[in-house]
């Protein structure tokens, strides 16, 4: 199998100090690939901005003998958006990736304790970071013809789960953006995907589990195990556009969202329409969550049962 190489790519990654981000520079640039680390190093309830997680991750991306540059920039602004570009163009000279990781998280809890500013927090972050940085990026890849973009969404966006309407919302934001993104720009060689990757970071561990769930999910969801594909999706062979990947534990699929066959009804009446529509239940996908946290635990069981 031919290596997959970067060499002469610049990538800019966001939220790539620490958990799944820096998993990803640190395999891009392990690939040839020169790397904006960007990260605002706050904590998840967005304070305490500091450059250091940038230039840390960036020092050990350059320990390990890859190329990196650190950029602290709030990339939830227009003004950071266009900062973080600008850092690359300068120490790179060109732009041909960008992976949208950067987001916050709140923790689970009861809706009628979340506020809408919660909302608004969690989809400036999430939503407004993914915005402005395509904004920023998409006129370098149209005049260059070419160009990878990878959002970040989330199972949760896909299934929900309870106590995360305000998470869950931000990144189904991010899922009809991109859906939308790759609408506008297909026919060219500027591919624009989405991934909703799973692993044991900061954003995970907030959250209270039973003993059995969490050591689950520290060995069988290492950062590691979804990098490959977010990767992929920012490699000029790759010519997916407009498809939603998932990746964790060591399972990758792709998400398909579709209609089933339906029926029809030129005289609808309310029995006629309850009795056509509760039919389509027998047609669903056996695979499906009731929520986010039990399709996870099925597959870390599934996981460890290939493992062994």
């Amino acid at each position: 199998m031919r290596e997959l190489r970067f060499d002469g790519q610049a990538v800019i990654v966001t939220g790539a100090a620490r958990g799944l981000g820096l998993s990803y520079a640190r395999l891009l640039a392990a690939r040839g690939a020169n790397v904006v680390i960007n990260d605002l190093g706050v904590a998840l309830d967005g304070t305490g901005a500091s450059d250091g997680p940038a230039r840390e991750a960036t020092e050990q991306i350059r320990s390990e003998g890859g190329h990196a540059i650190a950029d602290a920039s709030d990339v939830a602004t227009e003004q950071g958006a266009h900062a973080v570009v600008d850092s690359c163009l300068r120490a790179w000279g060109r732009v041909d990736a960008v992976i949208n990781n950067a987001g916050n998280f709140l923790g689970q809890r009861p809706l009628q304790d979340v506020t809408f500013d919660d909302f608004a927090s969690l989809w400036r972050v999430h939503m407004g970071s993914t915005y402005y940085v395509c904004q920023a990026v998409l006129p370098l890849f149209q005049r260059a013809g070419a160009g990878r973009i990878v959002n970040s969404s989330s199972n949760q966006a896909l299934y929900g789960a309870p106590g995360s309407a305000d998470y869950a919302a931000a990144k189904g934001a991010v899922m009809a953006f991109t859906l939308s993104l790759a609408a506008a720009t297909r026919g060219t060689n500027i591919r624009v995907n989405l991934i909703g990757p799973g692993a044991y970071t900061r954003m995970v561990s907030v959250d209270v589990r039973t003993a059995e769930f969490t050591r689950k999910l520290e060995t069988g969801l290492a950062a590691d195990l979804a990098a490959p594909a977010a990767v992929w999706l920012c490699h000029p062979d790759c010519t997916s556009h407009g498809e939603v990947f998932e990746a964790y534990a060591g399972r990758f699929t792709r998400v398909v969202i579709g209609e089933l066959p339906g029926f029809w009804d030129f005289a609808p009446t309310l029995e006629s329409v309850s009795s056509g529509l509760q039919s389509l239940e027998s047609d669903l996908p056996i695979w499906r969550a009731a929520d986010a946290s039990g399709m996870a635990w099925r597959v870390l069981t599934e996981a460890d049962s290939h493992r062994i």
